[in-house]
């Protein structure tokens, strides 16, 4: 069984934007589907040479269509920037409880992407999927956070279009 990873983001002015869930100690945050996320440093594919520096791709999140579904349409629509968004990832420990382990924060957040999908409803399938939707996000800054130890190091950049 794959582990959760919950979605906790703050709009522009600071509140909360409510998600579907209702894990205990979770509620109101977005469950994660699926998460794809990745950076590069473009290079010379002959001479193995860097052409520049680091570029950031959009984190990518698969999760139910919910009740923040509107309102991340509405913050792609109206070029809004959210504050924050924090992936909080779980895992089973030794004990066989789930604990909270790893944390990924997104600062001045751009949803630059939302993309619902629906399963095809004539498919025999033994597990009915609900709708989802795609979400892309950029950002401007990203920390990632490794509980246990307090290990964590953080990336700032900006990318040149936002206002």
């Amino acid at each position: 069984m794959s582990h959760p990873a919950h979605l906790f983001l703050i709009d522009q002015n600071g509140s909360p934007i409510i998600g579907g869930s209702e894990v205990i100690g979770r509620e109101g945050s977005i469950e994660v589907l699926q998460l794809s996320h990745g950076m590069n440093v473009p290079h010379d594919g002959n001479t193995g040479r860097l052409t520049s520096g680091r570029k950031h791709s959009p984190m990518g999140i698969l999760k139910e269509i919910d009740q923040s579904s509107p309102y991340l349409c509405r913050a792609l629509c109206e070029n809004h920037k959210l504050q924050k968004a924090t992936i909080k990832w779980y895992r089973t420990n030794a004990a066989g409880q789930e604990e909270e382990f790893y944390h990924m924060i997104l600062e001045n957040v751009k949803i630059v992407g939302l993309h619902p999908s629906l399963p095809h409803i004539n498919l025999n399938s033994v597990n009915a999927q609900n709708p989802t939707e795609s979400l892309s996000l950029m950002y401007e800054k990203i920390t990632w956070k490794y509980l246990n130890g307090n290990i964590q190091f953080t990336d700032a950049w900006t990318y040149g279009w936002w206002g």
